[in-house]
């Protein structure tokens, strides 16, 4: 017997005029996510901007529609605003065009080259650690300078240059570019997609420039060489034809990984900074941990800091960058029995997924330990959580490429500072999210830092 039509058996949740204004004046898309996902459902039906939507919260359901239906499904219409800003790099290319590019990109990810960006990243972090500007007792906007960090990590990584005299240039850019996309992942934000507004002729302006910037050291590369940097490797690829990269796909390529390589890395380090701080016997471990290594972490020490990866994983659980992903069927798909049809919009969100007691116990308590096994090894199955509970990075057919490195990255880059800083948040400072391209802290964070003996 065929399984029944969700239409058929399926119930709405309905959206009152009330649930809408509250939604539009809060801003806040994760609440929406958390109004639908309120008494633990594992998939629900909605309407959004005029269109049946289904919100797949049981992990063996974000496993099916990422991985096993992965070849059935391509990226939301939602997407379109992204392509805009980033053209077709990864993050928003589909089909043929999407799996021809990683596999021409995957090799920048082999796994010596990780190596290679990560000490570099350490070599970064280093420099900020040393910073006249990071002294005892200095009040600094961490979550802003884990942004000019990350900045200036993936100009090294992607063009083998400092981005120091770009970075007021290219993050102005992206903040601008980026700006509009919280608005328009508002469930109340039919129209103000379809209107032109002051703002526009700025979101051009910014993308000029940071194709600018782009362009001007893809010119560079072409005169140099091989750098032994990401985009050399861009334009040295060739697909199985021989062909190379056009222009415009390794522009497109290196403004999104100059997005997703800086903006969702320092929005994870910023709340973990938080996290410390609400946690003093985390911090205490964490200093006793990068204090018995000889010298500044570096990739190979991994194994020797299960404690710094685990409080990663652990941030990366309760306050996720990547908050939800959407994907559009592209045929008819079964789930828990209901049959959601060719077309729909599918939404995974790390948002409820990462957060639910029915797989996590104590889901909003920020517990390393989750992650250590009883022999004090870090393993990402330790907290015994099921297949699809978790999944920062993606999962499937679109698993971010960049994901071991993101991780060694992390790890490492928190080591570094943690040797030498320690950080209070500043009494009354607001504390809220800014869900965007990242789930990052809506008022900064303003933290006094303390220089470790």
């Amino acid at each position: 017997m065929a399984a029944p039509t969700v239409q058929e058996k399926l119930p709405e949740l309905v959206l009152t005029p009330v649930d809408r204004l509250r939604l539009r004046r809060t801003r806040r898309p994760t609440d929406f996510l958390e109004r639908l996902g309120a008494g633990s459902p594992r998939i629900v039906r909605f309407r959004l901007r005029g269109q049946d939507t289904y919100l797949l919260i049981a992990p063996d359901l974000v496993r099916e529609l990422l991985v096993a239906q992965g070849r059935a499904t391509g990226k939301a219409r939602g997407h379109s605003h992204a392509r805009m800003i980033l053209g077709q790099g990864l993050l928003t290319s589909d089909g043929d065009l999407h799996q021809r590019q990683r596999r021409m990109i995957a090799p920048a990810f082999h796994p010596t080259r990780v190596e290679q960006y990560a000490d570099q990243a350490v070599v970064t972090a280093t420099v900020l650690a040393e910073h006249p500007d990071w002294r005892d007792g200095a009040v600094r906007d961490v979550a802003e300078d884990m942004i000019d960090l990350m900045l200036l990590n993936i100009g090294r990584m992607l063009f083998g240059a400092d981005l120091t005299e770009d970075a007021g240039a290219v993050a102005g850019a992206l903040t601008t570019l980026l700006r509009p996309f919280e608005r328009r992942l508002l469930p109340t934000s039919r129209l103000m997609r379809r209107l032109r507004t002051p703002g526009d002729r700025q979101i051009a302006a910014a993308g000029a420039e940071l194709t600018r910037v782009v362009e001007r050291h893809i010119a560079e590369h072409r005169e140099s060489g091989d750098r032994g940097d990401i985009l050399s490797m861009l334009l040295s690829a060739r697909d199985p034809s021989g062909e190379p990269m056009p222009d415009g796909q390794v522009r497109d390529e290196a403004v999104t990984m100059m997005l997703a390589g800086h903006e969702t890395s320092a929005a994870a380090l910023s709340w973990t900074w938080l996290f410390l701080d609400r946690n003093p016997a985390v911090a205490e471990r964490l200093h006793e941990e990068v204090d018995r290594l000889d010298t500044t972490p570096a990739h190979g020490d991994l194994d020797r800091l299960p404690w710094s990866r685990a409080v990663i994983a652990e941030s990366l659980r309760v306050m996720p960058p990547t908050w939800m992903m959407s994907r559009r069927l592209q045929q008819d798909v079964v789930f828990d029995g209901w049959t959601v049809p060719d077309g729909s919009t599918c939404i995974v969100a790390q948002w409820l997924t990462h957060r639910d007691e029915r797989w996590w116990p104590d889901p909003l308590t920020f517990r390393p330990e989750r992650w250590i096994t009883p022999a004090g090894e870090f393993d990402e199955t330790a907290p015994g959580q099921p297949p699809g509970a978790y999944f920062p990075f993606g999962m499937g057919r679109r698993v971010c490429l960049g994901q071991p490195f993101a991780r060694a990255e992390l790890a490492l880059v928190l080591a570094t500072l943690t040797r030498h800083w320690s950080a209070s948040l500043v009494p009354g400072h607001p504390i809220d999210i800014r869900p965007g391209t990242a789930l990052r802290p809506a008022h900064g964070l303003r933290m006094t830092l303390h220089r470790r003996a």
